[in-house]
């Protein structure tokens, strides 16, 4: 049996709705993305720049926890300043986190055994990369600013026919709230005015850092969905909205898995295929979303 049409696309925004798009018009396939610059793309590209074993930085980001600074400032409860630095650094500098990863990447790339790996590790295992944390950070935040090349159109056009479809368009996102005045949020600057034009296309922009509350954690989805459900009713559907009448558009497996569990539809929005979900979009709606990029 056909799942029933949704009444609420909630879309990340990192890695879904911004990235860059580099098309080549000389390629035969000229549609289709060569290169997405995204978080993840900043983090392998500064992983090789400065010989870090791939996926390190990742790993640490992950393993650090609720109490690790990242997260800490996705939920709002440090500022954006040098005490996250200081605590971002650290993070990227555990040693026996280190060591266990270490193991890993030498079964992996010299094709050791788990026991072969361990013993040569206790004898050459090198200190912890020497990450500049707040190098990093700005890295990561300054490529991922740019409107995706499908899917800032996409919502362009589903943000003009939302309203008599009947659909909510909403975020649920992972942020951090940038200093008073940075060029970021600054209504005067290209970032700031995009930030602007970018919010004004939801109807509900659940922000972590704002709410106290962060993706994976189940509790961001429950609050997501209470303010959804508030929304649906004083717009006068008084069925209101149940996770099941969500579809969630987003680019990590964590978030999407979290996502299922509490009810909603998901929909996978791979690296550098955003042109994937535009259709998978399409076919929800049923509307034509497609087309030349908008100009900003």
């Amino acid at each position: 049996m056909p799942s029933p049409p949704p009444k609420v696309l909630l879309f990340d925004i990192g890695g879904v709705c911004v990235g860059i798009s580099l098309i080549s018009p000389s390629s035969s396939h000229s549609n289709r993305p060569l290169q997405v610059v995204s978080p993840f793309a900043a983090i392998l590209a500064y992983e090789k720049q400065n010989s870090i074993p791939i996926g390190w930085i990742n790993t640490a980001i992950s393993a650090s926890g609720k109490t690790g600074a990242w997260a800490k400032l996705e939920r709002g409860q440090i500022p954006l300043d040098s005490s996250f630095f200081s605590g971002f650094t650290s993070d990227l500098s555990d040693e026996k986190l280190w060591r266990n990863f270490y193991i890993k990447h030498l079964e992996k790339t010299r094709k050791e055994t788990g026991a072969q790996a361990a013993e040569e590790v206790v004898f050459q295992v090198p200190a912890p990369p020497n990450i500049d944390g707040e190098k990093l950070y700005w890295q990561m935040m300054t490529v991922s600013r740019k409107p995706d090349s499908h899917m800032w159109p996409a919502l362009q056009k589903l943000r003009k026919h939302a309203k008599q479809k009947g659909y909510i368009v909403a975020a649920l996102s992972n942020t951090s709230i940038f200093p008073e005045g940075h060029e970021f949020n600054s209504p005067d600057t290209p970032d700031g005015i995009f930030h602007a034009e970018l919010r004004g296309l939801f109807d509900l922009f659940v922000s972590s850092a704002h709410v106290g509350m962060r993706k994976p954690d189940e509790e961001i989805y429950h609050y997501t969905i209470d303010a959804l459900d508030k929304l649906a009713r004083e717009r006068g559907d008084n069925d209101g909205v149940t996770a099941g009448d969500i579809v969630f558009f987003d680019d990590i497996g964590t978030n999407l898995r979290t996502g299922r569990k509490v009810g909603m539809r998901t929909v996978k929005v791979e690296l550098g295929r955003a042109d994937k979900a535009v259709e998978e979009l399409e076919r929800l709606t049923g509307l034509h979303l497609r087309g030349e990029s908008s100009k900003l």
